[in-house]
């Protein structure tokens, strides 16, 4: 049955309708009095009649309007079928298991740690912690399904034996919740974390926590990677894991440890007889408890081998060694020599699935390429029968689980963690090197080769929790001397996952796959390409990330690799990749004719070689140099580069709408910065309204790429109110006044409205993109000021200029746009000597690193004028700026005459 519970939702707007019976009923009730009235001065008797009635009955519409407006607030129960409420999917708790007995302490003791409170108290989290095998998991399953009983209300399990796999079981969660896909990962949890703050009442189960698999626990871990719990709203977190300590520190959340003790000895006993299903001793059913320590997972296999083979429990007891400690390898190892005499390939089956995942091997994964399974496991999967026979077989005895249906989702398997990692353990080198090898195998096969396609995200993402199991396990395998037979294969499903990490904005974790990746192929002295290729995407990543010293080390050794190849054609689109890639790097660095030296050789390769190349790659260089002339102040040729860049695109692009719009609009904005630089606010807002437009379209309103234009948007915006502000507070006409100050508050809500989301956007990833972030806060910063919000503006622009020193140190042009906007707000705290200490800062940063005429100066040196009082000194500012515009005009006007020229139109007059 379908499960719809509410939301606590804004009051939504009154429906058409209700809207016209409150507007009728409100005309007709003032026109009761005007009736009244005429009815009062009648002198017919039929006049006054009408006019009474018609008076009585608008008395009537006025009161049903009223009252129609004004219904009395009604609590709506939590599961309803109206069209607001939100669909909850049907809790994916898996099954129990029909042996499982006990832990009613424990049970309760959950229960109290997670019990009812107000939406105000937050999360709150009970971890179940322990040593493995003593039935952590079937403990949450138990408990999930009473609290399922209990309540209409959202109940998930989360796998969480690695990060990759819970980051993965969240993105399914968002999906099956009809939270919109995104490219960013970072966006979609958060649009998660916002669905669960507003629902009330969840249960979340995360399942065999290992290490780091939650990501920071706290705001002072140095972990750059969003954290994978939820920490506000009113729910509840179930956590079952190995560890011990560091949960009182959970962001945001009441934590409640429980230390799941060894099970005792009833309930022991009562697990063997459920499982054994026939009566035997007492006493040697007690023998074999205290000699595996009562540990669920080995009483298990134990009653599982004992009821499997018809035997007494003292002839198991007789087949265990004698140094058997409650571990599950022993009982385990008895089980598979059972297992093997009948079916010899299921321990090879086992090494193969103990090198993935523990849960959700699917089975297309393994039965869709066979030829590369070594024999004999290889002919019993090809035959459905056998191979199912085997499954079974395991299965009977607690050492592999299959679920799910061929004709619906799909089959899957799991292993226990302890049981994979027993089943490691007993191989010898050269064994765990075959079977791993092979899963590599499997997995690059399986992995998606365009990785960054939307109709191969869901493949990828399932895949990924395995590509990180198998590389850990050839990592502990390469430090212990073993090399992979096929480092080519590992290599090449490296990059996919990293590719596949990049394009979902986990820049991150991209970087350790290419890093990984360019490590594995720098042993292999004859795959240049690719190891340059692997160069190049660490390089990008660190890049991202604000890396820049490292960034360019990394894509000069790319770059170096390509140039002792001059005359290998193979070698040219990616020494252009370089180029590019190396143009951004120094452009950061304020290196600017360097920068466009390297835009430049890449543009020749394009125009010398490039001819059959498909895409914009030509045409991106283009846009890249336009954006390094901006930076440095050259607004014309930008103005050229983006004209070039547009011409460039060839034909066979236009057929790819969405690339060629896109493209489009990223040079429509880049045209709408130029404009602002320039002063031309109103152009510049028309162009970057119509590229947010194709943007948002094209890539969603939570896009990056999106935002950016979205937060110049916005900025341009509130330059605009404040304009308008000005305007109104220099006008004598008092309508004027009035509507300026209307506009300039409407031009200022504008702007909140578009770059609140942007900023919370990047808030998120603030700890990975710190920069970006930064940025977002300049313009937050200059917003508030604007909107008469001193003391917040302080504050933001504060922390942007803490993040930018970090970053970048005291003399970047970055930490200059800073400070350029924080002297205004001190002159408006008060603080005038600070301010135009600031402003001159801010001046000399910019000189230094952009030069005397840069346009960033302009602003710097207006906003001087107001933070002294000395004449001369005005004048010298305002001369100053007047310089730096006339420059920008004459440069625009001699553009202008010399496309007309080329034209053959006639030449403008200079302004």
């Amino acid at each position: 049955m379908t499960i719809r519970a509410t939301l606590r939702s804004p009051r939504p707007s009154r429906p058409p309708r209700r809207r016209f019976k409150v507007a009728l009923s409100s005309t007709t009730g003032a026109g009761t009095v005007f009736l009244w009235v005429i009815a009062q001065g009648a002198q017919g008797g039929l006049l006054v009649l009408l006019a009474s009635t018609a008076a009585v009955l608008g008395g009537v519409s006025a009161v049903s309007g009223y009252s129609s407006m004004h219904r009395p607030r009604t609590t709506r129960p939590l599961v309803d079928g109206t069209d607001d409420a939100i669909y909850v999917p049907p809790s994916n708790v898996p099954a129990s298991s029909r042996y499982f007995r006990g832990r009613n302490s424990e049970l309760d003791a959950v229960s109290r740690a997670l019990g009812p409170n107000e939406p105000s108290d937050g999360v709150r989290v009970c971890v179940v912690h322990g040593r493995g095998g003593l039935g952590k998991t079937q403990l949450a399953i138990t408990y999930a399904k009473r609290w399922s009983d209990e309540h209409q209300s959202l109940v998930w399990w989360l796998y969480a034996s690695s990060y990759e796999r819970l980051l993965g079981e969240l993105l399914d969660l968002a999906a099956c919740l009809d939270i919109p896909d995104h490219s960013s990962k970072s966006v979609i949890l958060n649009k998660l974390w916002g669905r669960l703050r507003d629902y009330p009442g969840w249960l979340l189960v995360y399942d065999n926590v290992q290490g780091d698999s939650l990501g920071p626990l706290n705001e002072e871990a140095d972990d750059v990677r969003p954290s994978l719990v939820p920490t506000v709203g009113n729910g509840a977190v179930l956590v079952t894991t190995q560890r011990r300590e560091g949960w009182e520190d959970l962001r945001g959340a009441s934590v409640e440890p429980i230390a799941l003790p060894d099970m005792d000895a009833e309930d022991g006993l009562a697990l063997l007889r459920a499982r054994i299903g026939a009566a035997d001793d007492e006493r040697a059913l007690r023998d074999l408890g205290a000699q595996l320590h009562w540990l669920p997972l080995a009483l298990t296999q134990a009653a599982s081998y004992i009821a499997d083979a018809q035997i007494s429990v003292e002839d198991y007891l007789h087949r265990l060694p004698d140094h058997s400690v409650g571990s599950p390898a022993t009982t385990y190892r008895l089980s598979i020599e059972r297992i093997c005499a009948d079916e010899p390939v299921a321990e090879d089956l086992m090494r193969l699935c103990s090198f993935f995942a523990p849960e959700d091997v699917r089975e297309e994964t393994l039965l869709q390429h066979l030829t590369v399974i070594p024999s004999p496991l290889r002919e019993v999967m090809e035959d459905q029968a056998a191979f199912n026979r085997v499954v079974r077989r395991l299965s009977d005895h607690s050492l592999f689980s299959r679920s799910g249906d061929r004709r619906a989702t799909g089959v899957v398997y799991a292993m226990h963690p302890q049981v994979q990692a027993s089943v490691r353990t007993a191989m010898d080198e050269q064994t765990r090197l075959q079977w791993s090898q092979t899963v590599v195998l499997l997995l690059e096969a399986a992995f998606p080769h365009a990785p960054d396609r939307l109709s191969e995200r869901a493949a990828c993402e399932g895949l990924m929790p395995h590509v990180e199991a198998v590389c850990e396990a050839m990592t502990q395998e390469a430090q212990e001397g073993l090399s992979a037979r096929d480092a080519g294969t590992l290599a090449r499903l490296l990059h996919r996952a990293g590719a596949y990490q990049d394009n979902r904005c986990d820049w991150v974790h991209a970087l350790e796959y290419f890093k990984r990746e360019a490590t594995l192929r720098e042993t292999r002295p004859g795959d240049v390409l690719n190891l340059a290729t692997a160069r190049l995407a660490v390089a990008r990543q660190h890049y991202l990330l604000a890396r820049i010293d490292v960034a360019e080390a990394h894509c000069r050794l790319a770059l170096d690799q390509c140039l002792q190849r001059p005359n290998d054609a193979t070698f040219l689109p990616l020494q252009a990749q370089c180029l590019r890639q190396l143009g951004g790097i120094l452009l950061e660095n304020i290196q600017f004719d360097k920068a466009l030296n390297a835009v430049g050789q890449a543009i020749q390769i394009y125009e010398q070689h490039g001819a059959e190349w498909q895409g914009l790659d030509r045409a991106a260089a283009e846009e890249e140099a336009g954006l390094i002339h901006r930076n440095a102040g050259a607004l014309t040729e930008a103005r050229a580069c983006f004209e070039s860049a547009e011409k460039s695109i060839p034909e066979s692009s236009r057929g790819e709408p969405e690339e060629y719009v896109v493209f489009c609009a990223g040079l429509r904005r880049d045209e709408g910065i130029l404009r602002q630089d320039s002063g031309e606010l109103m152009l510049a807002a028309e162009n970057l309204s119509a590229a947010l437009s194709k943007f948002r379209e094209n890539r969603g309103a939570d896009d990056f790429e999106t935002s950016q234009v979205a937060k110049f948007l916005a900025d341009i915006r509130r330059r605009q109110g404040e304009e308008a502000r000005y305007r109104a507070d220099t006008t004598h006409n008092p309508f004027i006044r009035r509507r300026r100050r209307r506009e300039a508050l409407a031009y200022l809500r504008e702007a909140a409205d578009l770059l609140d989301p942007v900023v919370e956007l990047h808030r998120k990833r603030s700890s990975a993109e710190g920069h970006k972030y930064a940025a977002c806060l300049n313009k937050l910063g200059s917003l508030q000021h604007a909107q008469g919000q001193t003391e917040q503006a302080l504050e933001t622009l504060r922390e942007a200029e803490s993040i930018y020193l970090a970053k970048y140190g005291p003399e970047h042009h970055y930490l200059a746009k800073t400070l350029s906007r924080l002297g205004p707000v001190l002159l408006s705290a008060g603080d005038r000597p600070g301010a135009e200490e600031t402003l001159l800062e801010a001046k000399k940063i910019f000189t230094t690193r952009l030069g005397m005429n840069h346009p960033s100066l302009v602003a710097v040196y207006e906003r001087l004028v107001l933070c002294t009082t000395d004449a001369d000194r005005i004048a010298e500012y305002r001369a100053d700026a007047q310089k730096i515009r006339d420059r920008i005009r004459a440069e625009e006007v001699a553009a202008a005459q010399t496309r007309n020229r080329t034209a053959g139109g006639p030449t403008p007059p200079p302004s």
